[in-house]
């Protein structure tokens, strides 16, 4: 993993997502899908879930003269996020991020006041959703910025080579391997390594459909920036 160090401060959040999974499966774990590459996303809110697609439709419908507005909105609200780190279940990885509160940026080298944060953008978020008329039915309220990098498939990699119950040997490499990628991540926060701000390259999108691991359809994509361009 020395070679992750030398990469970290160049990359993207997908990149920084896709080269996690490639080291994951080829040096840790073996049981693991990964997420593919134009899957990768981060839910600043869900809308609905489990409804009919005619239903699906009907809320497409109410919200359609309010959407731009609200996939445009981190182009004049740029909220930071920094600090990634691998966070793990019994289900899957992710990538997490945390709100900046100061931190020295890798762009500019420098701190910032970062005033406005990710909460505030998932607040501003659910209030032009709400003036659209439609109910905000989440199925996860807790405030969380991550993007899904993989899925558990089997147990292979921590259960008892002749397969009866979990080794707590293996489970134990297996939790020290994902700290170990951590505590790489974590040396280069001073740095800056990692750090975002939401809407770089392209704005927010807004999908109907099957969204479960970045699926369904694009409604609208909101307006990104380049960081020397505001």
């Amino acid at each position: 993993m020395g070679s992750l160090q030398a990469l970290l401060l160049e990359m993207a959040p997908s990149q920084y997502a896709i080269a996690l999974g490639v080291i994951l499966a080829h040096h840790l774990i073996t049981g693991l899908w990964l997420m593919p590459l134009d899957c990768l996303h981060m839910t600043v809110l869900e809308v609905t879930h489990s409804k009919t697609e005619s239903e699906i439709e009907h809320l497409v419908a109410l919200m359609r003269d309010g959407i731009p507005r609200i996939t445009d909105c981190p182009f004049d609200h740029r909220a930071r996020l920094v600090k990634p780190m691998l966070s793990y279940d019994a289900a899957a990885i992710a990538l997490s991020f945390v709100p900046a509160a100061g931190e020295a940026s890798a762009q500019t080298s420098k701190t910032g006041t970062d005033t406005y944060t990710y909460h505030h953008l998932r607040r501003d978020v659910y209030a032009l959703s709400k003036k659209t008329g439609v109910e905000i039915v989440s199925r996860y309220t807790v405030p969380s910025s991550h993007l899904t990098i993989a899925r558990f498939v089997t147990q292979k990699d921590v259960t008892k080579h002749e397969g009866k119950g979990i080794d707590p040997g293996r489970m134990t490499e297996l939790v020290e391997g994902l700290e170990a990628i951590n505590a790489e991540l974590q040396s280069q926060w001073p740095k800056g390594a990692g750090d975002w701000i939401v809407g770089e390259e392209k704005g927010l999108d807004c999908r109907k459909g099957r969204l479960w691991y970045g699926g369904g359809q694009t409604v609208h994509l909101g307006n990104g920036f380049v960081l020397d361009e505001k």
